[in-house]
């Protein structure tokens, strides 16, 4: 990976270039103190100084560079702006960065400034840029905990939804027929996307698009209850930026970043289980393809992980799934007892839509996009258990480490 610490010349000549529109359109001058992520998920952000260049006027901030595909929407600021009007004072205060300029964008990629309103940003930095382990358990319950009981807090609730119409309204035009999901399936897994089953090293899970495409495999599937609200729609580890206390164990500074995919009155729980799916897609580039499966697995048949029993690998990240599944159990028992199987069964669905997304992303590594499937099918097969529902008959072999001399695809 090049140097990118210094200057922005070792950068990408679209990343370049969106910079120096930055440049020319607000007359400020921005140099590079501190890169903050950069690499593994195609996003850079840095610690920048931004100079006005007639009053010399300067003011650190944070600037995120990225790619958007083509579902992307191109009116970050108008939907930053709406996230802040629709959210509560204290919460916009507490946990949504400022938007500096409007956005800059060049042939998919895009420049974004951002500021903290009175404080310094040098002790600021992206989830994905912290390794220690009670660190990240500190992060991903204090996610849920601020997407649910504050952003959403008053959260208002949809009667008797067919499961599969709650996976198509979080994946919309991604269940395209032809669309990248399915030609994954026919030409990099040489898998007929339309068998029911999927056989992972040798237990077959429910293929999740098809439960998604259709109702008929559901047969008898009862309808459930779900909560409803604010979704920021690509919440990844880049997208959260903490602070942490002198001591590093104490959280003091919690921040959105990045509503370009934001909606409301949809279906919650699909931001946790994104940022879970981001988390794990983080632990491929540490771990064996095979042992991450291995864990995806056995995330098929509790609720929460248990770390004892997950790869020594994989460990780590599933002690930090098992803290965020804490959080999220003990919010519905705390706010909805009576709806515990429906939530669940919601927190299931939402990671098989996830998967599903990360599986849709046609420009990321096979592996990543396969490890979205597997834990897709991983969810569909426990809301299946939990519900009860027909076990696939007809399967087809997606992947099995012992018939693969590849620890991939």
């Amino acid at each position: 990976m090049p140097d990118l610490t210094t200057n922005f010349q070792s950068l990408p000549e679209e990343y370049q270039h969106v910079i120096r529109l930055a440049q020319e359109k607000y007359g400020r001058t921005v140099a590079p103190l501190q890169l903050l992520v950069g690499g593994w998920s195609g996003a850079v952000v840095y610690l920048v100084s931004v100079s006005t260049n007639d009053t010399r006027r300067v003011e650190h901030c944070i600037l995120k560079l990225d790619r958007k595909g083509k579902s992307a929407k191109s009116d970050e600021v108008t939907r930053h702006n709406t996230v802040t009007r629709k959210a509560t004072a204290a919460f916009a205060r507490d946990h949504i960065a400022e938007l500096v300029f409007d956005r800059v964008e060049h042939e998919g990629a895009i420049a974004i400034f951002y500021r903290i309103a009175g404080q310094s940003l040098l002790k600021y930095r992206p989830l994905s840029s912290y390794g220690q382990q009670s660190q990240l358990k500190t992060i991903f319950t204090t996610t849920n905990s601020v997407l649910l009981s504050e952003w959403n807090g008053s959260q208002t609730f949809e009667q008797a939804v067919h499961p599969q119409k709650v996976l198509e309204n979080w994946l919309g035009f991604r269940l395209d027929a032809g669309g990248n999901i399915e030609s994954f399936l026919q030409s990099n897994c040489r898998v007929n996307p339309d068998s029911a089953g999927l056989l992972i090293n040798g237990n077959v899970f429910p293929n999740p698009l098809v439960y998604a495409r259709k109702s008929e495999p559901w047969g008898q599937a009862r309808p459930i209850d779900i909560a409803t609200g604010f979704l920021h729609g690509d919440l990844n580890t880049n997208n959260i930026l903490v602070k942490f206390s002198e001591n590093q164990e104490v959280l003091e500074g919690y921040y959105l970043i990045d509503f370009a995919l934001f909606k409301e009155s949809m279906p919650l729980l699909y931001d946790q289980r994104y940022l879970e799916m981001s988390c794990l897609t983080h632990a491929l580039s540490q771990a064996s393809f095979a042992k991450c499966v291995n864990l995806l697995t056995l995330m098929a048949d509790v609720d929460i992980p248990d770390p004892h029993r997950a790869p020594i690998e994989m460990s780590g990240v599933s002690a930090v799934i098992a803290s965020a599944r804490n959080a999220f159990a003990a919010w519905v028992q705390e706010k909805h007892p009576s709806l515990h199987d429906d939530l669940w069964g919601q927190y299931w669905l939402a990671g098989v839509a996830a998967g599903l997304s990360y599986t849709h992303k046609a420009g990321q590594p096979d592996e990543q996009r396969l490890a979205g499937l597997i834990y897709a099918a991983a969810n569909l097969k426990r809301y299946a258990t939990t519900f009860k529902l027909p076990v696939p008959t007809n399967v087809e072999l997606l992947y099995d480490e012992n018939q693969s001399g590849l620890d991939a695809p």
